[in-house]
């Protein structure tokens, strides 16, 4: 009797563990799909950035042009 409890001691202790591993890994997986969820926002807010700053370098760059034709007109 005393090998059959310590076979099913050992086999809980075990179960234990797996148990303790499935929750962890439960708790990455969360972990995981927010940080995934993060990168998309992330990825988002780039290209939104990118866009806003492209439109901010043509808008300058057309005030300069205008500012440049406007001057030749005033002065010849």
């Amino acid at each position: 009797m005393d090998g059959n409890s310590d076979v099913i001691q050992e086999i809980l202790e075990r179960l234990v563990r797996m148990e303790t591993k499935l929750d962890d890994f439960t708790n990455l997986r969360e972990k995981t799909d927010i940080a995934f969820t993060t990168s998309k926002q992330n990825e988002k807010d780039i290209t939104e950035i990118k866009d806003n700053v492209k439109w901010c370098w043509r808008t300058t760059l057309g005030a300069i042009i205008i500012a440049a034709i406007g001057l030749f007109f005033k002065f010849h």
